[in-house]
């Protein structure tokens, strides 16, 4: 049987303004965030409130990534030059991200959204992707702020190493060096920041079209589930 979504009070006098300060509702407040997941366009917001916290993050870590990438071991069969060369490419590839960080972020929560209108769906609950979209954008808020406590971090301890570039925020802070890359991965997808973004995502759902907790943490289980593989995936191409 299908769960239809409730009539939620707009806001219709919707602003910028007003959007900007509904963001903070999808991080402390699920139904302040519920009722915002209606309007129409509510997700510019947070779409630019992410870009900035991220080209931030970036423009903090890029110094410190350079100097990193230039100490690392020539791999095999390059020689300094090719390495430099692959260098300079690399971190050009990475400032020239930074102009079109709006475009990725934008893709990015489409992504996350249709998932998640993909899974609603499974699950009956007569969701539209509007709301959905203004979801994953609202609490993508929490994964910007994750960019920018892992530069804090970063820029303050120093690196020297690849993996010193993402500090741990998770359950991989009880590991120690040695400890296995996958486990260290898994236990550090579980960071403060993701579990704060499961918590407010199951949170919201559920306040949004009144569902239960335990259906509203099913239709995020696919996206929380293709973000730890890909960790995973990523973690075999660590050194």
């Amino acid at each position: 049987m299908a769960t239809t979504a409730p009539d939620r009070p707009g806001d219709t006098r919707e602003t910028l303004a007003s959007d900007l300060t509904g963001i903070p509702g999808f991080l402390i407040d699920p139904e302040a965030a519920a009722a915002r997941l209606d309007a129409k366009w509510f997700w510019i917001g947070p779409v630019v409130v992410i870009s900035l916290l991220a080209i931030a993050a970036r423009i903090v870590l890029l110094p410190v990534t350079q100097h990193v990438l230039e100490i690392q071991p020539l791999p095999a069969n390059v020689n300094p030059e090719q390495f430099q060369r692959q260098v300079a490419i690399g971190m050009t590839i990475q400032r020239l991200a930074n102009y079109f960080m709006p475009v990725i972020v934008l893709c990015l929560i489409a992504v996350q959204a249709l998932i998640l209108w993909g899974s609603a769906s499974v699950l009956g609950i007569q969701a539209k992707f509007r709301s959905l979209f203004n979801l994953a954008s609202g609490c993508g808020v929490i994964s910007a702020l994750a960019a920018i406590a892992m530069a804090i971090i970063v820029q303050a301890k120093g690196a020297s190493t690849l993996a010193e570039l993402r500090p741990p925020l998770g359950f991989d802070i009880l590991l120690g060096d040695g400890a296995n890359k996958f486990l260290a991965a898994f236990a550090g997808y579980f960071s403060v920041f993701e579990i704060w973004w499961i918590v407010m995502a199951v949170l919201v759902i559920s306040a949004g079209f009144r569902v239960s907790r335990g259906k509203a943490a099913a239709v995020i289980a696919p996206l929380v589930v293709l973000g730890l593989a890909i960790h995973l995936v990523s973690a075999a191409f660590r050194h």
